[in-house]
């Protein structure tokens, strides 16, 4: 993990993920980077000296910006530190931003979102998430200290979650963690038998070597609240999960696990999610967004 980047709104919620990030990446010696949306006229990186000089309301939008950037820099004065700004849509410009500066991880604040926000609008983190194919730490909580020695992946433990789950360990490995791996069943006609969970479970067991690894099945209505009731029974620091991503439809049906997490856990969550090679792009062109790096 060489390059972390914080999308900020420069909100305390954003500043505590923030100080989770300038934390980490002083403990991998990774750089950080920040990047915020602005609301700016379409096309401004295109316009001419004079024509931005009619639109001084933007240009201050930019200087304060600067200023707030500048803010972070003076914050965290032993870091390398990148700044950008983009306009358009914030997921776009975080993708197109990770992509360019080769990104490794994205750390973000999150307030949570209820009602209908979770399936039809969401907050920019929900996005993130599910559109990003890239590992990102959702921060709800000031952490006083990074101390990830208990943690707890959930997931089926299908054989296309083995490449998550090293990816989380491989996270988690600086913290010398107990590991924790937890399937929940909801008592429905879905839930694999208990012997084949028990089967696939211990076969991940083998992979957490040389940590420590318990294996459990926990039982609960919803499977977002049964990873979220677990965690908080046996203290964990971390709750770890694949992001598998959904068609958009099914999403608003029934629901996805990973975003219900996101929203509701007051444990920090990591989705693993990661791009495959020739996936087949089903999000479309992305929009032609303004970057102008620090």
């Amino acid at each position: 993990m060489k390059s972390i980047l914080v999308p900020t709104d420069f909100s305390d919620c954003a500043q505590q993920a923030a100080d989770v990030a300038a934390r980490m990446a002083n403990r991998l010696g990774a750089r950080l980077h920040f990047i915020t949306c602005l609301d700016l006229p379409q096309d401004w990186e295109q316009l001419s000296p004079r024509q931005r000089d009619m639109q001084p309301a933007a240009q201050q939008l930019i200087n304060n910006t600067q200023v707030r950037f500048a803010d972070l820099q003076r914050a965290y004065p032993d870091m390398e530190i990148s700044t950008a700004y983009c306009t358009g849509k914030l997921v776009n410009g975080i993708n197109q931003y990770a992509e360019a500066h080769h990104i490794d991880f994205i750390i973000m604040g999150s307030h949570g979102a209820s009602g209908k926000n979770e399936f039809f609008i969401g907050s920019n983190t929900q996005k993130t998430v599910r559109e990003i194919h890239r590992p990102v730490l959702v921060i709800k909580e000031p952490l006083e200290n990074i101390n990830f020695d208990k943690v707890v992946f959930a997931s089926s433990f299908h054989e296309n979650e083995r490449e998550a789950f090293l990816k989380f360990k491989e996270f988690v490995k600086p913290f010398v963690p107990e590991i924790h791996l937890v399937e929940v069943h909801t008592s429905s006609l879905f839930d694999p038998p208990y012997i084949l969970s028990r089967q696939a479970m211990e076969e991940f067991r083998g992979l957490c070597s040389p940590f420590r690894c318990e294996t459990h099945i926990f039982r609960n209505f919803s499977i977002d609240q049964g990873i979220r009731n677990f965690a908080e029974k046996i203290g964990a620091k971390l709750i770890g999960i694949s992001n598998h991503h959904r068609h958009p439809l099914r999403r608003m049906l029934t629901g996805s696990n990973v975003e219900a997490l996101v929203n509701h856990s007051e444990i920090p969550v990591l989705s693993i999610d990661y791009k495959v090679e020739n996936e087949e792009n089903t999000g479309g062109q992305v929009q032609s967004d303004v970057m102008t790096a620090g």
